[in-house]
């Protein structure tokens, strides 16, 4: 089954979901010393995942369960700071999620006077930013068991999935959280106006209906996957379904769709430069004479899902070479 989209007058039939493109081999973020390429990234992949679940099954789940929740605490640094474009620690979304009377109290003060005076009063930059950390951090745990592959049943990837994480995202921050929008939007930094708010279920329904019928494949590796989730990341973000906060709920649905492949939540980070970088692939990929190949996005998702994975070996001690394949 096809999906519909209107340009203008006219109706263009297409599939949303494809894997008719190549990946990017020497995309235009990395510098010319660096070699790696898609090789590379794929092997090397195999062998710190190996690698990373060799090492949770030699011991105790109660001693990896601290370093999921490290997991976890460095995902919502890095997914709020490349997103925002604000300057988190560690620190900062440690003492955010600690659970002390006085920080609970602290919180339900900060939502009482948004409630109250809404007009009148802004919440302070850091209790914004605080309870930013909680939701999103309660939407992972609420989302993924504490293991790193927990290969999620694709049959729960509904739009109804979606909208729960918005509300729980959105929890005191964003108006008519968990709702689609009513209005009609454009993007910050670009010359785009989002999906019409009359097109957004039926689309929404339609690519996510897509996404369960392709990964539910036991045939589906890994390169085809990143493909997969490369074009329902850049669907999503064009749709843009609700007001606020659809970086996140992106984020999150990206990471479900991907649970049989790699550790989860993926963290889509590079490094400091990662918020242009992440901009400019979704920028990249976009129409071409009829034909969508987000060649780009696909390379920076698989940098991202080996960086995350070479992160926690390193995290966790696991031995590890340099290089297991020479690129």
């Amino acid at each position: 089954m096809e999906s519909q989209i209107v340009k203008g007058n006219n109706t263009i039939s297409y599939e949303m979901l494809h894997s008719k493109f190549d990946i990017l081999n020497k995309p235009w973020w990395r510098n010319s010393i660096d070699e790696r390429d898609v090789k590379y990234f794929i092997l090397n992949l195999e062998y710190l995942q190996k690698a990373i679940s060799l090492a949770v099954n030699k011991n105790d789940a109660l001693f990896w369960k601290g370093y999921i929740d490290l997991h976890y605490e460095n995902y919502t640094l890095e997914c709020i700071s490349s997103e925002s474009d604000v300057d988190l620690s560690i620190d900062f979304v440690q003492k955010s999620l600690k659970k002390s009377w006085f920080h609970k109290m602290k919180m339900f003060l900060n939502w009482s006077y948004r409630k109250i005076f809404t007009k009148c009063l802004k919440p302070e930059r850091s209790s914004f930013l605080a309870k930013k950390v909680q939701n999103l951090h309660k939407a992972i745990t609420n989302t993924f068991p504490p293991v790193f592959f927990p290969n999620l049943p694709i049959e729960h990837f509904t739009p109804s999935f979606a909208q729960q994480l918005h509300l729980q995202i959105g929890n005191g921050l964003i108006n008519n959280a968990g709702q689609y929008r009513t209005r009609f939007v454009m993007a910050a930094q670009d010359n785009l106006v989002y999906l019409t708010p009359d097109l957004i279920e039926n689309r929404m329904n339609e690519l996510f209906r897509q996404c369960r019928e392709k990964f539910e494949r036991t045939d589906l590796q890994l390169k085809e996957a990143i493909k997969f989730g490369a074009c329902f990341l850049s669907h999503f973000l064009l749709i843009h379904p609700f007001m606020n906060g659809n970086g996140r709920v992106a984020r999150l649905l990206l990471s479900y769709l991907l649970s049989r492949f790699t550790v989860v939540p993926l963290s889509l980070y590079i490094g400091t430069k990662t918020r242009d970088v992440y901009l400019q692939c979704l920028r990249e990929a976009q129409w071409s004479q009829g034909s969508f190949k987000p060649s780009v996005l696909e390379s920076f998702i698989l940098e991202c899902i080996y960086m995350t994975s070479y992160n926690l070996c390193v995290v966790m001690d696991i031995e590890i070479q340099d290089s297991v394949i020479e690129s």
